[in-house]
């Protein structure tokens, strides 16, 4: 599940995402005929602020793409499509803010995708839940609350090898009173699970050509 959702939320970092000046039928001008459900109370990727909403339907997805790009091109600001692997993303800046729109077939009958907003002015430095080992390096900060549970989701990467990186982030997490209750290696990859009072701490840790790349969720309260 940990996965599933970095999996998820990982290709979300990738879009330019934006508010609207005014939403006509849904949030962010989407046709009624799309069901969007929230992802998160907030969202911060990067320390930036982002509000996200998914959606799966069994409507045919060029038509889809078709309705929200005539809508969007209804409002000031350039909407560009562009191809990631299997998603299809309109996005469309509108002043200081990008909206985002992301599609694909999940199967023969359904399509699934996200719509996204955010506000680049609003940056902030993200400030790490965990203190990483100095070998170690993040390459992306998302913070959220989902019903009220405030947790991190780090991605990290190291030039050592995946036990050398094991080893050095146990030590810096001791250091700072969390206890070990988990840790599983095999030839594909470490699990890696610590508490300290009410927090969680989980990673998976995987090798890489140069070095190894750490996926790491902590839950706050």
């Amino acid at each position: 599940m940990f996965l599933t959702t970095m999996t998820a939320r990982l290709v979300l970092v990738l879009m330019a995402l934006a508010l609207p000046g005014v939403a006509r039928a849904g949030w962010q001008d989407m046709p009624d005929t799309v069901q969007l459900q929230a992802m998160g109370d907030t969202l911060q990727v990067n320390g930036t602020p982002m509000q996200v909403r998914a959606f799966a339907s069994r409507l045919a997805l060029d038509a889809l793409l078709q309705d929200v790009e005539t809508r969007w091109r209804r409002s000031p600001g350039e909407v560009k499509r562009s191809v990631n692997s299997a998603w299809t993303v309109l996005n469309q800046p509108v002043g200081a803010q990008h909206r985002s729109f992301q599609v694909r077939q999940a199967s023969a009958s359904t399509i699934e995708g996200f719509v996204a907003l955010t506000s680049p002015s609003a940056t902030r430095e993200p400030k790490l839940a965990v203190r990483l080992p100095p070998d170690m390096t993040a390459v992306s900060i998302i913070d959220s609350v989902d019903q009220g549970r405030a947790s991190q989701q780090v991605i990290a990467v190291s030039k050592r090898s995946m036990t050398a990186t094991a080893a050095s982030l146990e030590a810096s997490l001791k250091a700072s009173g969390w206890e070990r209750h988990r840790f599983k290696a095999e030839p594909t990859g470490i699990v890696f699970a610590a508490n300290k009072g009410k927090q969680q701490f989980d990673a998976t840790l995987t090798a890489q050509p140069n070095g190894s790349i750490v996926m790491m969720n902590t839950l706050l309260n």
